[in-house]
């Protein structure tokens, strides 16, 4: 019994993210047209003391989930990473991306192009949009 208690303790204490969740600053390789959409990593309590950024991890994740399968087809790489930084490799180049003030978003990266950043929860519209703009493929 008093092990069922520590592992929910341990549960509810430990930070919340999805199954896909690497708490470690990870790197992402960049070989072709790539999404990262990125999510400070949060614990349940953080988002049960605050609402705005539990609706904001929500919609994020739904619209993650949304345009992953479209952007496949379109043969665009799209990291969801619920992490403070992360580090990209372009061809020899190893950089690390910390977010502003803002640090929920979307780095938009290609090799041979400046990278775009954009900040706050975006539709799968949006994203869809963006990406067009930035890698310029038309969705169908």
């Amino acid at each position: 019994m008093f092990a069922v208690g520590v592992l929910g303790i341990c549960l509810l204490a430990g930070p919340f993210a999805p199954a896909t969740a690497n708490h470690k600053q990870r790197t992402i390789v960049v070989n072709g047209k790539t999404i990262i959409a990125f999510f400070p990593a949060v614990t349940k309590a953080e988002l049960h003391k605050d609402p705005d950024t539990n609706e904001a991890l929500s919609d994020f994740q739904y619209y993650a989930g949304a345009v992953r399968e479209r952007l496949k087809k379109e043969r665009i790489l799209f990291h969801e990473l619920y992490t403070y930084s992360f580090r990209l490799r372009v061809g020899k180049t190893l950089s690390t991306f910390r977010p502003a003030k803002i640090q929920v978003g979307y780095y938009f990266v290609a090799p041979g192009k400046k990278p775009r950043i954009e900040y706050g929860v975006m539709t799968d519209v949006d994203l869809l949009n963006v990406a067009h703009e930035y890698f310029g493929t038309p969705f169908k």
